[in-house]
């Protein structure tokens, strides 16, 4: 047979293209959560549906005191020093809501950017007082709010937005540049409804 055989053609080269699986050097993922089953509510995980009920921004922007907050990155990435790649987290919690925002956001430098934003919200109930037998409503929604924005530096430069600035702002300047320069956005919304908890006996 031929020299060396298939491990020849491992070292030197021959068919490698083939042998390398496909690679996404981006890091990009389109996550945007994933429901669990909660025990003593039907045991099935619920679904994400299409919704008509939007994120209460007006909600979000009061001066309620922030009970909790957090932010985690679960990933960063500089791309072998060709731009940035990073998957952050951030958490609140407010008296009557509670929002989070996962974004993920690339940079690729002179080539391309991409920002994508699942938000997730739900207003909390007000306490109610205690009666006899109580039948407990089902929960609020939770609402999903994904926006995706892809576009190359020609397309931003067409538009004259700001490319220079890009590469030195942080993930969360760049979404606000990327807002204020306009450019095409593909949003969709979605809710979790969960059931209500079984009336106690």
């Amino acid at each position: 047979g031929e020299a060396g055989g298939a491990g020849a053609d491992v070292l030197l080269g021959r068919g490698v293209e083939e042998a390398l699986p496909t690679f996404d050097w981006t890091f990009t993922t389109p996550y945007a959560g994933t429901p669990l089953a909660v025990a003593g509510l039907g045991g099935a995980a619920p679904e994400w549906s299409a919704a008509a009920e939007r994120i209460d921004r007006a909600l979000l922007m009061e001066r309620d005191p922030i009970l909790l907050f957090d932010e985690v990155t679960l990933f960063e990435s500089e791309l072998d020093d060709n731009g940035t790649a990073q998957l952050a987290l951030k958490v609140r919690v407010m008296p009557r809501c509670w929002y989070v925002l996962l974004r993920f956001w690339l940079r690729v430098d002179g080539v391309v950017v991409r920002l994508r934003e699942a938000r997730f919200f739900c207003a909390l109930a007000p306490p109610t007082s205690p009666s006899p037998n109580p039948s407990p409503p089902p929960p609020a929604p939770i609402l999903r709010e994904i926006t995706s924005r892809d576009e190359s530096y020609a397309q931003l430069r067409a538009r004259q937005a700001p490319t220079h600035e890009l590469q030195r702002l942080s993930a969360d300047d760049a979404a606000a540049a990327l807002l204020a320069a306009g450019g095409p956005v593909d949003v969709r919304y979605a809710a979790l409804r969960c059931p209500a908890a079984p009336k106690q006996p």
